[in-house]
């Protein structure tokens, strides 16, 4: 089971802040966030993605900017100089903050000494100290109220609203005794929302084996709840997505056990949401993993009964052994899409592993268009055959790759075979098989455009790709064949209405582009050892995103040409290439179209009635694909 606390995440000032700056993204003017709205680098990644950017020096706003003061609060000569520069300003602070500044101001000004209790470093203490000239002391631990000398008779303690209860009452209990003789006011101004979150974060911590805590590096309210967190529970603290997901494929933990997932007060629960939906997917998806790798080893063998010549024996062999060691992605989708919609135990799975099958035909076609070297981490079989000849002759190319071709045919009617022989008594096998044939055609229509467009620009000197033709093979050879067609397959086996899978198609179309556009900026910026192949979009002329933005840009399309089409290509030429994606401006355009079309599938996932535990999947699933590195 996963656990979210009733009570995480962002408290109401963070929440205000956030909400005010993406209120203004469609100002005309330049937004900028004064320093780090939050700790947090998924919200400020966030905020770049919407044009808004955080800076850290005020010589960098001008008249030009609409300026958003932080929830941490500034001092009070920021405010002076936004107003004597005439720059305009929102002022995002929270209003517990707000409150705090007034108080300091109006008793510094009325003879008071002030000694804040919190991390000297914080943004939230220098604010606040600001409002009295910077003459505040700051307490962090019992050594500074050892070294506390105040020559005043008036004292006001007060608390950086972020900092441990426990720590405020220990520290401010030894400031009053020491300094009895003194007016002393002490105001506890710890934020109650963050009490609140350690509090039911705790409670939910002990009954979990494993808690995480999402929250930035910087972020003393995360800090605090993590450390509250570590003393119940197996405790780890992550600040971006990326180290969880890297964390969670090495832990050994499954379905069985009982995690909780929390956050601090500059942690948006949407983010927190985000962690439990990738750890939801990522158990289902490796409990599949799992049981499957076994079936289709068992499917494998049965395919050494298709013969007893020993040439065909030898292929059936090399198939074999490339028919496994993949992701399984595809099969997990088609047992995703049943097991939602049909009530019979594992009876997807004979369906997922003739499109596993499926597959890998078609991936030992692709080695042979593609001309690669390897495929999941070994020898493409046209490869194997060409090491088996020990000649280096044309003739003996051509046979390898005629052999593979045969081996990749073989595999399409292998596929069949499982199909008919699984399903032969059920009521749905036509649609199943009708759809089956669907994602073929589609994926080999895709594959007939991604062949002809390289071809015609690199040969027939005919120039000018365009953007609908990319995006068409995005769709049909990647979209059907990878995210949509064994999802929907899977939909078709249980039965559900074509009405319905079309909503389901619609929902799942943009991920697969998105899933493609991933693709082609791994296998530029991505070592081979990683995504477990070495053929080259580079190399093969591939028309991506990449290729189209960098082609159309007049500065940097002949330079690009030197390489493209290279067939050497050695490491200083694919530097220089990823040189030109990211000088040109190409890498950004493909991540930003990238990230448009997963909001574009979330949004529409938004629309369709689902159960909670699949549409946490599918946004778990979602997730998967947009972080991945292989």
């Amino acid at each position: 089971m996963i656990f979210i606390p009733k009570i995480c995440g962002t408290c109401a000032g963070a929440t205000r802040a956030l909400n005010l700056v993406y209120s203004l993204k469609d100002n005309k003017k330049n937004i900028v966030v004064y320093k780090q709205i939050l700790h947090n680098e998924e919200v400020i990644a966030d905020l770049e993605r919407n044009n808004i950017k955080c800076v850290d020096s005020l010589e960098h706003l001008n008249k030009k900017n609409l300026v958003v003061i932080r929830a941490h609060g500034e001092t009070k000569s920021t405010y002076d100089y936004l107003k004597s520069k005439n720059i305009e300003y929102c002022d995002a602070t929270c209003p517990n903050v707000t409150r705090i500044h007034k108080i300091i101001n109006e008793k510094y000004n009325n003879g008071y000494v002030i000694v804040i209790i919190g991390k000297k470093n914080h943004p939230e203490v220098i604010g606040s100290n600001g409002w009295c000239e910077n003459k505040a002391f700051i307490i962090e631990n019992d050594e500074d109220v050892k070294k506390l000398i105040i020559e005043n008779d008036k004292i006001l303690i007060i608390a950086q609203t972020t900092i441990s209860e426990k720590l405020f009452n220990t520290l401010s209990k030894k400031i009053k005794k020491k300094f009895s003789k003194c007016e002393v006011e002490c105001l506890n101004t710890v934020c109650l929302a963050q009490k609140n979150i350690q509090k039911s974060s705790v409670k939910m911590a002990k009954k979990a084996k494993y808690t995480f805590v999402v929250g930035g590096v910087n972020s003393s309210n995360t800090k605090e709840l993590f450390n509250l967190c570590k003393e119940v529970s197996n405790s780890y603290l992550f600040s971006n997505i990326n180290e969880f997901i890297s964390f969670i494929k090495k832990l050994p933990c499954n379905l069985n056990d009982s995690f909780c997932i929390t956050g601090g007060a500059s942690t948006p629960l949407s983010e927190i949401e985000k962690y439990k939906d990738f750890l939801f997917f990522y158990l289902n998806y490796s409990s599949f993993i799992e049981t499957f790798d076994k079936k289709l080893l068992d499917i494998n063998l049965s395919f050494s009964n298709i013969n007893d010549n020993k040439i065909v024996i030898d292929a059936v062999e090399k198939f074999q052994n490339i028919n496994c060691g993949g992701k399984y992605l595809r099969g997990y989708l088609i047992d995703l899409g049943y097991t939602s919609f049909g009530n019979k135990k594992c009876y997807s799975n004979s369906l997922s592993l003739a499109y596993e099958t499926f597959q890998t035909a078609i991936l030992v076609h692709d080695d042979i268009i593609d001309k690669s070297f390897t495929r999941r981490g070994k020898s493409t079989i046209q490869e194997v055959y060409k090491k088996d000849f020990s000649l280096l002759n044309n003739k003996a190319c051509d046979t390898a790759n005629s052999l593979a071709l045969c081996i990749g045919d073989l595999g399409f009617y292998l596929a069949n075979q499982i199909i008919v022989k699984s399903y032969s008594n059920d009521k749905n096998l036509a649609n199943v098989l009708e759809y089956f044939n669907d994602i073929v055609i589609n994926t080999i229509k895709g594959e007939i455009i991604d062949v002809y467009l390289p071809f015609k620009e690199q040969f027939l000197d005919i120039k000018g790709v365009k953007l609908e033709d990319i995006l068409e093979i995005f769709k049909l050879k990647t979209s059907w064949y990878t995210i949509v067609g064994p999802f929907c397959l899977g939909l078709t086996l249980a039965g559900v209405k074509k009405d319905d899978i079309s909503k389901y198609e619609k929902m799942l179309l943009p991920l697969g582009i998105a899933f493609q556009i991933k693709d082609d900026l791994l296998g530029i910026f991505s070592d081979t050892s990683s995504i477990g192949k070495d053929c080259s979009d580079i190399s093969e002329y591939k028309q991506t995103l990449l290729y189209y933005y960098a082609i159309n840009n007049s500065k940097y399309g002949d330079e690009l040409l030197k390489y493209y089409g290279k067939k050497h290509l050695n490491s200083d030429d694919i530097s220089k290439v990823r040189y030109i994606f990211e000088k040109s401006g190409a890498k950004k355009y493909a991540i930003n179209m990238m990230h448009e079309y997963f909001v574009k599938s979330k949004s529409e996932l938004n629309k369709l009635e689902l159960s909670k535990n699949l549409k946490s999947i599918i946004l778990g699933f979602i997730t998967y694909l947009e972080y991945r590195d292989k």
